[in-house]
């Protein structure tokens, strides 16, 4: 029983130091003299010093409201600037009031990460290794319909979208554990529908903002919070059970450090009765350095009254 007791006391202290051995952060960081003694407080909250999944921009929807109920489960690959990252993505759409408003919640639920030594000391992250799994944000939003086409010409919704803080592992700057805001308009505008087909434009416009540190340290902040606006310019075709949708998007920082990702994205989903089977590509540029695979199932369960 004695020597039970021993041997995990053992491997409690050699795991314990082992963890708590951060030496070489220390002397690569100058810590604690260069931002105080929260080792937290030395990241860079900014989409360019982060993972691809810390600030990621709310997609560029039709101006309309989704009457459908539905569930969709995917799974994103994600590749670039030295950082390999593979995650489960996790989203449900609640229509609240047909052709009126709807909310949706969205998460990450595991992600695995790899990253270089470079990139793991750009990033100030503590994790040795530049390897792991961690947990990403559950993301809420709002959307109101304005105007519908029938009426005004132009279709026209108002979204609100946030960010919780539920995202771990900021010290490896994966998510922030800082609160981020959207507030933006989506506009579409149908140029050609026919009974089996149809073509629209679409565009957004809104603001975003999100909490930093202020360390003052390389490519750190002064401010306490970014502001950005959001913009996006897109198109939806739709060929019976076949849909394509395609944008250019991004939004625009202005503390100057990586903060203006801008990036394409294209979703193809082909329905089969209660199922739709999607994939997405997404192309980064500017501040935003990975491109993205998704692959994923859509389940509908239902129509709004």
């Amino acid at each position: 029983m004695k020597k039970g007791i021993l041997f995990f006391l053992f491997l409690t202290l050699a795991f314990g130091t082992k963890a708590q051995d951060l030496t070489w952060w220390d002397e690569l960081h100058n810590y604690p003299d260069a931002a105080g003694i929260n080792r937290i407080r030395y990241q860079n909250i900014s989409p360019g010093f982060m993972g691809p999944n810390a600030l990621r921009l709310v997609p560029l929807i039709n101006g309309k409201i989704d009457n459908e109920f539905w569930f969709l489960a995917a799974g994103d690959i994600h590749r670039g600037s030295g950082d390999k990252t593979e995650n489960v993505y996790l989203e449900v759409n609640i229509p609240l009031a047909k052709n009126r408003v709807l909310i949706y919640v969205n998460s990450i639920p595991y992600e695995h990460y790899e990253v270089t030594s470079e990139v793991r000391d750009l990033r100030r992250m503590v994790n040795f290794s530049g390897e792991g799994s961690t947990t990403g944000d559950v993301q809420v939003g709002t959307v109101f319909r304005v105007f519908v086409e029938d009426s005004v010409g132009f279709n026209m919704t108002t979204r609100i979208h946030l960010k919780t803080t539920t995202g771990a592992d900021l010290e490896n700057a994966r998510y922030s554990n800082h609160g981020m805001y959207v507030f933006d308009t989506q506009f579409s505008k149908t140029l050609m529908k026919k009974e089996d087909r149809s073509f629209l434009i679409k565009a957004m416009v809104g603001f975003m903002t999100w909490q930093t540190n202020k360390n003052r340290l390389t490519n750190g902040s002064r401010f306490l919070q970014n502001d950005a606006p959001v913009l996006g310019l897109g198109f939806e075709y739709q060929l019976r059970a076949l849909s394509l949708a395609t944008d250019l998007s991004g939004y625009y920082g202005y503390i100057g450090n990586r903060d203006t990702p801008f990036f394409s994205r294209t979703q193809v989903q082909y329905r089969l009765g209660d199922f739709g089977l999607m994939s997405e590509i997404n192309i980064g540029f500017q501040s935003w350095a990975w491109n993205t695979a998704r692959f994923g199932v859509r389940y509908f369960f239902g129509e709004a009254q």
